[in-house]
């Protein structure tokens, strides 16, 4: 069952690189690890004990990021003890890239949105999608660009914020 899982490019020559199946497990896992200790520290905070009343606050999401916690440290350990199998690869470089390439903008549209509110960042997020990653030669016009990056947040605003009158969050344009 030792299968070869890499993808050849359409020329045939065989692409190396990217990322390999143990090491996007162990990153995964180590990630998971990390939510899951920070969900447990706020429990703690919250409480994680039983009360008159019944669980405190705490109590269910510590022993669920206690379980996420205790299942990627498996998975850790499990690709560790288990190295030579893994040597097949998750993403090759190419692949990797697009990757790259679609979650890089999207923390930055979450950064930005702290900053310039949810209407803005997604204006300039829209606008970058449709200005950068649109097939070479097959670019989209400037005014479509605009017309839709600034219309999907105008009518965004008028949804959620002015009919169903629920606030979003707007920064320092909240006032206008």
């Amino acid at each position: 069952m030792n299968q070869d899982t890499r993808q050849q490019p359409a020329d045939g020559a065989e692409e190396h690189g990217g990322i390999s199946l143990r090491g996007g497990g162990l990153f995964t896992s180590g990630v998971l690890m990390l939510i899951a200790v920070v969900v447990m520290v706020d429990s703690v905070e919250h409480g994680i004990g039983w009360d008159v009343a019944g669980p405190q606050p705490g109590y269910f999401p510590f022993y669920v990021g206690l379980l996420m916690l205790l299942s990627c440290l498996g998975t850790a350990v499990w690709t560790l003890r288990h190295w030579t199998q893994g040597r097949g690869r998750l993403t090759t470089r190419t692949e990797f890239r697009r990757v790259r390439n679609v979650f890089l903008p999207i923390v930055a549209y979450v950064v930005l949105m702290f900053f310039v509110g949810m209407y803005v960042a997604g204006a300039l997020f829209i606008a970058w999608f449709m200005w950068r990653l649109a097939e070479p030669g097959k670019r989209h016009p400037l005014w479509k660009i605009l017309l839709i990056s600034i219309s999907v947040p105008l009518a965004t605003y008028f949804i959620f914020t002015v009919w169903f009158e629920v606030t979003l969050y707007a920064g320092p344009f909240a006032d206008f």
